[in-house]
């Protein structure tokens, strides 16, 4: 039990060793807690014990057993000195009846005949003695194996301790912890017995921790390359995001939230070089520069942002192997990745050195986007649907320019195929020769706000027709591309956006010509695609909803009525169920509840003015009773949210997280940093101060990976990836 006693200790050694390595504040936070922690420990660390428990019951047993011997061996002496002297006597019998033998010539024969029994006794109890003897032999040798046993037991039973060591590599780049290695000194495999270092196979187990609450895993940046880690997706509890460390300009990085386990997966562009000569010394030289591969594209008027999206086993994201002057455009096409060099590779270039500028061609594009990921069910492939169009240089008709439509893909070439031709080829052109070409199409119907739900890809797209209207594309077995409905009749189109799955079909904002934008409901088809409620009645009024979020089985959005300004509302998708949930800033002054909204624990956390409080932090369970305010972050008229933006280079901003609302916010005194709240003002704190003082760091890119909240945040010098998770202590493996 000595030995479980010191184990429990050295346990609660590293508690406080790994606890002490992090900021005092944390410390005294945490104080209260390591009895409590010690006590979690020692219970969920019976296997860990458990090899020590049966080291002292064999030695228990060795102990036992010579014992056991030792009282065998002593009866076994104890019959030896019967039979010796049992024998002995029979020999004075034995000579007795000899010098009878030779005084006297009487009775030879029966004095012969004793002297004959007597030598058969004797030679018994010889017998008898050379068994005992050699049976004392053999426990005295089992007394010695034993006695070497407990000798080793007891040896290693000494060699248990312990070594104190840094944990650098396996930390967060600034919150380097200690770790200790608990086994036996005794030299097992590449371990040194005795040096007082637990190394190699000598370890029986480890306790440990990093330090502190968050911290920091990337940190490539330079001067000049300083806005850090962005687009972030995440598969296999691996966080996978977008990064320029200034050697390798933009490309694929992965992280597991240590220092060594976030790495560059591959360098996609490498280093284009060129011959190049020094004015001063006439000298030739190779300039070398290296592009990067994930760049947002930005190209006649047409703004296409990197994506990135994961799957169970694949990523897809969009990235350029060429610049413009190697392939006459040098678009993003589709790429996928398993996460490893060798596992990342181009899945097909849909544009192949065509002639952006050619007589009679009228390109309106920016290369692949709207990637929108479709994981794999039951062994099935991770698939990707997306808006491209193909242009492909030297391969006949085949390779004429299809303007922008609906494409899937598996991540490989044959996997990959347009699903959907919405708008045909029509157009002709001039080739290279003088030579009228047709057929071509130059835009496609340019499909956008895809969203996949219930097998089916739902999206919006133009034509000539019908303008930009509702459709959705039927992934299963007798699926096809429908029109939903054309919800403004005629060629104008009812400018649908935000498509939102919800309770047995799919929201959105359309103008159907005659109630102006407002919130419609569809099932699919045109008899299910109506509008839900005329919020703001009239001719080409608008509500506008946006920020629509679903709470359970209904709808929760923002909108303008005409009459009370912009508040929050519920919807279940028919008119007698959609309404006000309550009028925040009283009147037709507006509280613009704003997003990015949440769903958690049955309530929407959201952004609202309601005209005394500022910009704060709110929720509602859709009853007028049920929406108050969280917390008065920043005291006064002040406001502490700047919530809203949806651009493409800050990610996500909100997030829900085991129970908490993390968001970005700014109390007046620490800038804009990362808060979280469990739905009640004391609960609701700041939680990482990245840039200390008043400038803030603007906190963005939230993922959640395993256990753990990543995000981008400006340490006043550069924005860096780090992570947030509640510390569960000293980890034993």
């Amino acid at each position: 039990m000595r030995v479980k006693s010191v184990v429990i200790v050295l346990i609660f050694l590293g508690s406080v060793l790994s606890g002490c390595t992090g900021n005092d504040s944390e410390n005294d936070e945490r104080v209260e807690a390591l009895e409590s922690e010690l006590a979690d420990s020692i219970s969920s660390n019976d296997d860990a014990l458990s090899k020590i428990v049966t080291l002292e019951s064999a030695l228990s047993e060795a102990v036992d057993s010579v014992s056991s011997l030792d009282e065998t061996i002593a009866s076994l002496t104890i019959s030896l000195t019967d039979a010796e002297s049992q024998r002995d006597e029979l020999i004075l019998q034995r000579e007795e009846i000899l010098l009878q033998l030779n005084q006297s010539n009487e009775n030879e024969t029966g004095l012969s005949a004793e002297i004959s029994d007597l030598n058969q006794n004797i030679q018994d109890l010889n017998i008898q003695i050379e068994a005992i003897n050699q049976e004392l032999q053999r426990r005295q040798n089992q007394i010695l194996q034993l006695q070497d046993t407990v000798m080793t037991l007891q040896n290693t039973m000494d060699t248990l301790t312990f070594s104190i060591s840094f944990s650098t590599q396996n930390c967060p780049l600034d919150n380097p912890g200690s770790k200790m290695n608990i086994g036996y000194d005794n030299g097992e495999g590449l371990g040194i017995a005795g040096d007082g270092i637990i190394s190699f196979d000598e370890i029986q187990y480890i306790v440990g921790e990093c330090p502190g609450n968050f911290g920091k895993v990337y940190n490539e940046t330079t001067e000049e390359h300083d806005y850090g880690p962005q687009r972030t997706a995440v598969m296999g509890g691996i966080l996978y995001f977008l990064a320029d460390d200034g050697i390798h300009d933009w490309e694929l990085w992965r992280s597991d939230g240590t220092l060594s386990g976030t790495y560059i997966v591959k360098d996609i562009r490498g280093e284009d070089c060129i011959m190049a000569t020094d004015p001063d010394t006439g000298e030739q030289y190779e300039d070398c520069t290296n592009w990067g591969s994930t760049l947002d594209i930005s190209w006649d008027n047409i703004f296409n942002d990197v994506e990135l999206v994961a799957g169970n086993n694949k990523l897809f994201f969009t990235a350029s192997m060429h610049m413009y002057a190697e392939n006459n455009g040098g678009f993003p096409t589709l790429w996928v990745s398993d996460g490893t060099e060798e596992g990342t590779n181009v899945v097909y270039d849909f544009w192949g050195d065509w002639d952006y500028n050619c007589n009679g061609c009228e390109f309106d594009t920016a290369g692949i986007t709207e990637l929108v990921v479709i994981p794999g069910e039951g062994g099935a492939s991770d698939r990707v649907v997306f808006s491209t169009i193909q242009a492909i240089v030297g391969i006949g008709e085949e390779g004429y320019p299809k303007g922008e439509e609906l494409w899937i893909s598996d991540g490989t070439t044959t996997g990959t195929r347009m699903i959907a031709n919405i708008e045909p080829e029509t157009s002709s052109w001039v080739d290279g020769n003088g030579v009228t070409q047709c057929c071509a199409d130059w835009d496609g119907s340019v499909p956008r706000d895809m969203v996949f739900k219930g097998n089916q890809v739902w999206f919006t797209a133009q034509t000539e027709n019908y303008g930009r209207e509702f459709y959705r594309f039927g992934l299963e077995l007798g699926g096809g591309l429908f029109l939903i409905k054309d919800i403004n009749s005629g060629v104008e189109g009812s400018n649908p956006m935000l498509i939102t799955p919800g309770s047995g079909g799919i929201y959105l904002s359309a103008n159907d010509g005659i109630n102006g934008q407002e919130l419609h409901y569809s099932q699919g088809d045109a008899f299910s695609t109506n509008v839900v409620k005329d919020i703001w009645p009239g001719l080409n009024n608008s509500s506008n909803p946006m920020w629509l979020t679903k709470l359970g089985s209904e709808m929760i959005f923002s909108a303008d009525d005409g009459e009370n300004g912009r508040e929050l509302w519920i919807t279940d998708n028919t008119e007698e169920g959609t309404r006000m949930i309550k009028d925040i800033n009283p009147g037709n002054n507006s509280s613009n509840p704003t997003g990015p909204m949440k769903e958690m624990g049955g309530f929407v956390y959201f952004s609202a003015n309601d005209g005394t409080h500022g910009w704060e932090l709110w929720r509602t369970d859709g009853t007028e009773s049920g929406t108050t305010m969280v917390s008065d972050i920043h005291d006064g008229e002040n406001g502490s949210l700047s919530w809203g933006s949806t651009a493409h280079w800050h990610g996500e901003y909100t997030m829900v997280h085991n129970g908490y609302f993390y968001f970005s916010a700014n109390d007046g005194e620490n800038g804009e940093e990362l808060w979280r709240t469990d739905g009640t003002d004391s609960g609701t704190t700041m939680i990482v101060d990245a840039n200390p003082g008043e400038g803030g760091s603007w906190p963005w890119w939230f993922s959640i990976a395993e256990d753990r909240l990543y995000f981008t945040a400006w340490d006043g010098n550069s924005r860096e990836l780090w992570f947030y998770w509640d510390n569960p202590g000293p980890v034993i493996s």
